[in-house]
């Protein structure tokens, strides 16, 4: 009796761990990034081997997850390793074998070699951000612009009695009002 203390994974938090980790999944299945799914899995590898299960055990409860889920530990290319405790580390590189780091630079890199690093990168990504906005901005403003036109030119046909002038000039401002509002929500 005494030999059977610890001597194993418990089948039951394997299988609490499995159900929560299927619930998350299914729940936000097409949203989950390689990260998250990485992380995840270290939370459940984190549990099990402090509840006393060996390396192995826990690789195989983890692939019996993941198997039943239908989800290929060789797909999964990214993972966040870093600050995790080494022997987390070495079960996710088994269960992942394709997952590279992808996170910032080590905390060691001083301040400024971050700041001169990332420089190029936030100043481009701003100037993207602002070119999209104004691009955005003036088509919006060109369309609200082009209604108006179109607008008044539908009075003026309406006035002289030009049906073709109408009907070119409603269908012209129908087509603006659109454009508009798409640009005004950004799906243009």
């Amino acid at each position: 009796m005494a030999n059977n203390k610890r001597s194993g994974c418990d089948p039951v938090s394997i299988r609490l761990e499995a159900e929560d980790f299927r619930l998350w999944y299914t729940k936000f299945r097409d949203v989950i990034s390689d990260l998250s799914l990485v992380r995840r899995v270290s939370s459940i590898v984190y549990n099990l081997l402090n509840q006393g299960c060996s390396e192995e055990e826990v690789v195989k409860a983890v692939e019996d997850i993941l198997r039943n889920l239908n989800v290929d530990p060789l797909m999964i290319k990214r993972g966040e390793f870093q600050g995790l405790r080494g022997d987390v580390v070495d079960v996710l590189k088994i269960i992942f074998p394709n997952a590279v780091q992808e996170t910032k630079p080590p905390f060691f890199i001083s301040e400024e070699d971050k700041r001169r690093s990332q420089q190029p990168t936030v100043n481009r990504q701003i100037k993207k951000a602002v070119k999209r906005t104004l691009r955005i901005r003036g088509t919006e403003a060109f369309s609200w612009i082009m209604l108006g036109v179109s607008s008044i030119l539908t009075v003026v046909s309406l006035v002289i009695n030009n049906r073709l002038m109408l009907g070119v000039s409603s269908s012209l401002a129908l087509i603006f009002l659109i454009v508009a509002l798409m640009a005004h929500i950004r799906m243009i």
